[in-house]
């Protein structure tokens, strides 16, 4: 059963309706704005954890260990990164077209809620 361990979260607001996405990825756009992750080369801010309408606040988790919902199947200790569905993937450490989001902790089959550590590094570029 996933758990919740918070260590940082931060309150956005909901730049659309976010009800249906609570554990999935999500990404910034626009000041203090947040929207679900809908391409694989988004880069994440963090984890939904709640389920707010267009303009409400939204939670989400930048670092700590978090349920999640797979879209790929996964197994612990794999490198997660979000697809264009928000859901979490597993990341080969080679891949440079998506961004890594953290670590899964409890992995599974497409469409169940598994468990990661999420710790979104900031992305630079050359």
């Amino acid at each position: 059963m996933a758990n919740e361990k918070t260590i940082f979260t931060e309150t956005f607001i909901a730049g659309e309706d976010l009800r249906l996405y609570q554990y999935h990825g999500v990404k910034m756009n626009g000041n203090r704005t947040v929207d679900r992750i809908d391409a694989d080369t988004d880069i994440p801010v963090g984890v939904l954890l709640n389920e707010p309408n267009d303009t409400q606040e939204a939670l989400v988790m930048i670092v700590g260990r978090c349920p999640v919902v797979i879209g790929e199947a996964i197994t612990a200790g794999m490198i997660v990164s979000f697809d264009g569905n928000a859901e979490a993937e597993p990341r080969a450490l080679a891949d440079t077209d998506n961004y890594p989001a953290g670590t899964c902790t409890i992995g599974g089959a497409a469409g169940v809620v598994g468990e990661m550590i999420v710790g979104v590094a900031p992305v630079t570029t050359a």
